[in-house]
């Protein structure tokens, strides 16, 4: 009887140190996770993106390639309707009577491609290169046609100027896209833009803070900076990140932002 009272004890006394443990353990994870993800770590930044207006200037094997793409529709085309006409017109000519000539169209195929030859000539397509490219003025979203460009605004931080995305600290309620919009329409006025997703795009950490990153597509609007969060603003491609952002923060944000 002595026994079994004392297995009993041993029993309740390896459960009772379980639960301890176990209760020990989830205290633990619990002041672990609150630590680590403290709202004002929270950062929401939004990357927006001009997309080109013009197509990019081809590259030699481009250039190859769509010349050989030109030459092979072209020996496997069949006559378009002008060339028909054109060859039919040909070949009346010389059937024709003088009476029949009096009766003719009064305008040929080729009176259309003399027409057609004058207009062309008269076109003159814009310049590739805006005033903005000559200027060198990177506020400018008339610049840089042929390539995305990204909105980057110089703000103090930790008591020094730095050139990164419109950022903003998280709220309490609020999701972290809606973060990224707050920012967007706190820093940098009636910009509009569309954001692609509730998903952050990236995700980078500078301790002591963890941020956010979400796209937007640029729809509308010029920056009116809000001097209380920022100094300046510029649109720079991927390439002129790294000249004006710090390498570690040029090479997070690269991540996300595509080379082409």
């Amino acid at each position: 009887m002595a026994l079994r009272h004392r297995h009993v004890i041993k029993t309740l006394s390896m459960s009772s140190r379980l639960k301890l443990l176990q209760n020990s353990g989830t205290k633990k994870f619990e002041s672990k996770q609150l630590s680590t993800a403290h709202p004002k770590n929270l950062i929401g930044a939004v990357c927006i993106e001009r997309y080109p207006v013009i197509t990019a200037t081809k590259t030699k094997l481009e250039e190859r390639f769509s010349n050989l793409l030109s030459q092979i529709e072209l020996e496997k085309s069949h006559y378009s309707d002008h060339e028909v006409r054109l060859m039919r017109e040909k070949k009346n000519v010389k059937s024709k009577t003088d009476e029949e000539e009096t009766h003719a169209e009064a305008q040929t195929g080729l009176d259309l491609e003399d027409k057609w030859d004058a207009e062309l000539k008269a076109f003159q397509p814009a310049s590739r290169e805006t005033e903005a490219d000559r200027k060198k003025d990177r506020q400018s979203l008339e610049r840089q046609l042929d390539s995305c460009l990204y909105l980057v605004i110089k703000q103090n931080i930790n008591g020094k100027d730095h050139w990164i995305l419109p950022q903003i600290s998280w709220q309490e309620g609020e999701n972290l896209r809606q973060t990224a919009e707050r920012a967007l329409a706190s820093i940098c006025g009636n910009i509009k833009a569309t954001f692609l997703g509730n998903a952050p795009c990236g995700v980078a950490k500078f301790e002591p803070d963890k941020i956010f990153f979400f796209k937007a597509w640029y729809r509308d609007g010029q920056v009116i900076l809000n001097k209380d969060f920022a100094k300046d603003y510029l649109w720079l491609t991927r390439n002129e990140l790294s000249q004006y952002c710090f390498p570690t923060y040029s090479k997070n944000i690269k991540k996300f932002i595509p080379p082409f």
